[in-house]
């Protein structure tokens, strides 16, 4: 039994000296290498993403990339995507003053939930508010093969969730 373990110590120490040798190429030696043409596919490839799903766009969903921008101050990109229908009825000043005066900045995950009710896409989360749990839904139409919150309906929204 003890011959039977030292050959698995043996066998064990000889692999992890296996696992320690490096490469001799460098970094920089590869990267020469590639092709200039499969460099610009890849980045082109990045900066493409479907805006289309309000579920998952990129790596996150449409609420939190509202969400976020709401927490970064990032108010011009918050009107950018405001849908059309409010755009043309306000101006940018004052759709901006309203997503300042939301009750906004709270976690959000991703969508428990997605319904759709006469063109408008209804996105739910799981949002904790003053210790309470609650479902916040999100009002979304796709304009354009883009995303776009509707901000009425969500400042409605918002109201009767953080006025419970």
């Amino acid at each position: 039994m003890r011959i039977l373990i030292f050959i698995l110590f043996l066998m064990s120490l000889s692999s992890c000296r296996e696992a320690t040798r490096v490469d001799p190429l460098i970094e920089d030696e590869t990267e020469k290498d590639m092709d200039v043409k499969d460099n610009e596919e890849k980045e082109s490839a990045v900066a493409r993403v479907d805006w289309s799903n309000p579920v998952l766009i990129g790596a996150a969903s449409f609420g939190n990339i509202i969400n976020v921008n709401y927490k970064l101050g990032e108010f011009n990109e918050l009107y950018r995507l405001t849908n059309s229908a409010l755009k043309s009825s306000l101006t940018k000043q004052e759709i901006i003053n309203k997503y300042r005066s939301l009750p906004l900045g709270f976690d959000l995950d991703f969508p428990m939930n997605k319904t759709e009710e006469n063109g408008t896409i209804w996105l739910h989360y799981a949002v904790e508010i003053n210790a309470t749990k609650k479902i916040m839904r999100m009002p979304i139409v796709v304009e354009e093969d883009t995303c776009r919150l509707k901000l009425l309906l969500f400042e409605e929204e918002l109201n009767q969730i953080t006025s419970r």
